[in-house]
């Protein structure tokens, strides 16, 4: 075994990334599937996640594509079964699921509040629960990732972020607090928390000159992140590499939040 493989190697494991077809998942997708891992692809678009999981089969790769709302605990735990049996095992969760709806904090309506929650931090915490599940019963532990934002840390002036930002705060607690009940079973879990990253789903206020300048401005390395900047920090927490590391939020920011 190389240098490489002993310390970044996953050939072979299994990895559920859950929004792994589209923007920043299917970056993390492709970039696990390369390493050689077996890639399960699951969100609630089944035909986007079909024809992306028949794209890596193209090259090469193992991948299966499911359907499932990330916000029925039932129909979680029912997906994670379901990829736990097609592949015999489950080593890797990558949460990448997320939405951000927008409104002041003077405007904000029950209904959008309640949905951030439910898909950023209550739909983290069962595709946790029904991961760890088959760790633990496997017996050789597991990697846990669950992808945050620099707005688990800071709140952004200007936007309306009470949602976003009250959903991904408890996300980065919430990890901390399943590192430390699944330890004793050798599962780490971990946050990858990264400023505006170069998708489509940031585009659109990505495209306003004046957003994008002050954005960056404030950003010390001069640019926003690129998928693969994310993606490189997640396969840092899901191999070896990693292994002593868990209940951390690695903060993706060009150095934002060390000077904010």
């Amino acid at each position: 075994m190389s240098p490489a493989d002993r310390i970044f190697g996953i050939a072979g494991k299994v990895a559920l990334i859950t929004g792994g077809y589209s923007g920043l998942g299917k970056a993390i997708s492709l970039g696990l599937a390369e390493m050689g891992a077996r890639i399960a692809v699951a969100g609630i678009e089944g035909p986007q996640a079909a024809k992306f999981a028949e794209t890596l089969r193209a090259q090469g790769r193992e991948a299966q594509a499911y359907t499932f709302d990330v916000t029925s605990t039932s129909e979680t735990r029912d997906m994670v079964d379901a990829v736990a049996d097609r592949f015999k095992r489950l080593d890797i969760l990558v949460n990448s699921v997320g939405v951000n709806l927008e409104q002041t904090a003077l405007e904000v309506t029950e209904d959008v509040f309640d949905s951030a929650m439910a898909i950023n931090l209550k739909g983290a915490m069962f595709q946790a629960q029904a991961a760890a599940r088959h760790m633990i019963r496997q017996g050789s532990g597991g990697k846990q990732v669950h992808i945050g934002s620099v707005r688990t840390q800071l709140a952004l002036r200007g936007r309306g972020y009470a949602a976003y930002c009250a959903s991904k705060g408890g996300l980065g607690t919430l990890c901390k607090q399943l590192a430390a009940e699944w330890a004793q079973h050798g599962i780490n879990v971990n946050v990858v928390a990264p400023t505006f990253v170069n998708t489509e789903m940031s585009g659109r206020m990505l495209a306003d000159p004046n957003f994008y300048q002050s954005l960056v401005s404030r950003i010390p390395l001069g640019r926003i992140a690129e998928p693969e900047d994310v993606m490189q920090a997640v396969l840092f927490f899901v191999s070896p590499a990693s292994n002593f590391i868990t209940g951390q939020i690695l903060y993706v920011d060009g150095g934002i939040t060390a000077t904010q």
